[in-house]
């Protein structure tokens, strides 16, 4: 938990799944990478699935939703995902139900962000988890999962639709907005073109959660970037701008993925890699 002026800053841990430690890493050799984060003997990694929630005197306002229930067979196959009691359980940990979250804001529409948005139950019906909740999107990041140019973003975007149809509430953005007064999105580019990032100042701190920019501690290096990044430049150059940002303004950075570290503050500036300075650990999984 972090303090922002009177905001409160929570990191639930929606829980955790294993990916291709290759796809996490792209180019970067493996005997590197696995010196940060080790493979499994499917040569997959440990990842978390860590939501930030914003409780403010505009509302209770998460950020992306994890993998919810909603995957095949299959996929639980590959993935093996360890979601206990999901983002249900933290907000009930808190004192809160879905039903209190005013804000769900989408980083992007992966499947790892977005399924948690709907509930699928055993027979395949499907509704809306946080049914009071507005949820925030890019535009240009809808139109292209709604509608996918070509084959490798329909890959990328194959969930999208299942999770998006259900929802009534639906707020597209139009580029950088603030959601209120302390909290903002900024779209960052990288990942996909329209991935944004979520801004909270307030008191002097915040927090910029970095979603798929840098995923994990590991991808605090500029040149260590996942293979699923559509622009790795525009990745590495968002970097350098919320890195300067944060530490100019004295914010904390948060990652999706780091299976042990849902955020940390940057140290100063050293000409080096950037590294934290201070943590605060990923929750366990119910």
């Amino acid at each position: 938990m972090l303090q922002a002026g009177h905001i409160t800053i929570y990191f639930l841990n929606a829980g955790f799944w294993w990916d291709d430690g290759g796809a996490q890493f792209g180019i970067v050799p493996r005997e590197l990478w696995e010196k940060e984060k080790p493979a499994n003997a499917r040569h997959r990694i440990k990842l978390s699935l860590t939501c930030p929630l914003f409780v403010t005197e505009q509302g209770v306002i998460l950020v992306d939703t994890g993998i919810g229930n909603r995957l095949s067979e299959r996929e639980r196959a590959m993935y093996t995902p360890e979601v206990g009691a999901g983002l249900a359980g933290g907000l009930r940990r808190l004192g809160f139900t879905p039903a209190d979250v005013t804000h769900v804001i989408l980083s992007h529409l992966h499947f790892d962000h977005v399924g948690g948005v709907i509930d699928k139950s055993p027979s395949g019906e499907v509704q809306p988890v946080f049914a009071n909740a507005r949820v925030y999107i890019q535009r240009a990041e809808w139109e292209l999962a709604l509608a996918p140019p070509d084959e490798r973003l329909a890959a990328a975007y194959r969930h999208a639709a299942e999770c998006l149809r259900p929802l009534d509430k639906v707020v597209l953005l139009d580029g950088d907005t603030h959601i209120t007064p302390q909290v903002r999105t900024v779209v960052s580019g990288g990942h996909t073109t329209p991935h944004q990032c979520v801004i909270v100042e307030a008191g002097g701190t915040g927090l910029i959660h970095l979603a798929d920019i840098v995923p994990t501690t590991a991808h605090l290096r500029l040149a260590w970037n996942a293979a699923y990044d559509t622009d790795p430049l525009t990745t590495i150059a968002a970097k350098k701008r919320f890195f300067a940002e944060a530490r100019a303004k004295n914010l904390w950075v948060s990652f999706s993925h780091d299976d042990v570290v849902a955020a940390g503050r940057l140290a100063p500036e050293d000409g080096r890699a950037a590294r934290l300075s201070e943590t605060v650990r990923i929750a366990a999984v119910d």
